[in-house]
């Protein structure tokens, strides 16, 4: 379920139309953070300025649903490279995904309503409906154009243990077939039942 604020959701159930645009926000694994709007003007929401003159970003549709899913979002952005607004950490967007930046990001996608009546570039936001959030992952680059795969917070779910983690095998003895115990103490060490449903984690 998504959460609005009372002014957002009286706009949304009276108004017949909508003015409204996307803002993306993108958080580098060291903290620095981008925002991006895809409209005609910087958008202000919340006390941060999404540009609108650096990234062109588009993204493809995504349905809403009721229930935790794993889910993912195409996101391509296009850049030319020589702006100063097109460069992330002081590096060419696309030489930024080469090199590794982009390593560790999160992107999050927001859907900000304007008040009707009103030239976009002096309109102000309503509100914000957070749509999607996720890791990104690059799956190609070249030219201007990089296309970006954001996958949902849940994508974990299905495994039963983190990914990319390395575990060192410890030694470990069984007593009278049903308690584990180990001669020596290892802080690293990951002990699991071979048979998952014990949900047991020493």
């Amino acid at each position: 379920m998504k959460t609005v604020s009372n002014a957002l959701a009286i706009h949304l159930n009276t108004e017949k139309n909508f003015t409204s645009c996307d803002l993306f926000e993108l958080v580098l694994a060291n903290g620095n953070i981008y925002r991006y709007a895809n409209t005609d003007c910087d958008v202000v929401w919340d006390g941060n300025v999404y540009n609108h003159k650096a990234l062109l970003v588009k993204r493809q549709q995504i349905k809403l649903q009721n229930q935790v899913a794993v889910d993912t979002l195409a996101v391509t952005i296009y850049a030319d490279g020589e702006h100063s607004a097109d460069l992330i950490e002081s590096t060419p967007v696309l030489a930024a995904a080469h090199s590794g930046v982009l390593d560790g990001a999160k992107l999050y996608l927001k859907r900000a309503f304007f008040t009707q009546n009103t030239d976009l570039p002096t309109a102000t936001v309503v509100g914000a409906i957070s749509l999607f959030g996720g890791d990104v992952e690059i799956k190609s680059s070249g030219g201007i154009k990089l296309d970006l795969t954001v996958k949902s917070k849940t994508q974990g779910l299905s495994q039963e243990f983190p990914r990319r983690k390395y575990y060192p095998q410890g030694s470990y003895t069984t007593t009278s077939g049903k308690v584990i115990s180990t001669g020596t103490t290892n802080d690293t060490c990951l002990i699991a039942p071979f048979v998952p449903r014990k949900e047991v984690l020493l």
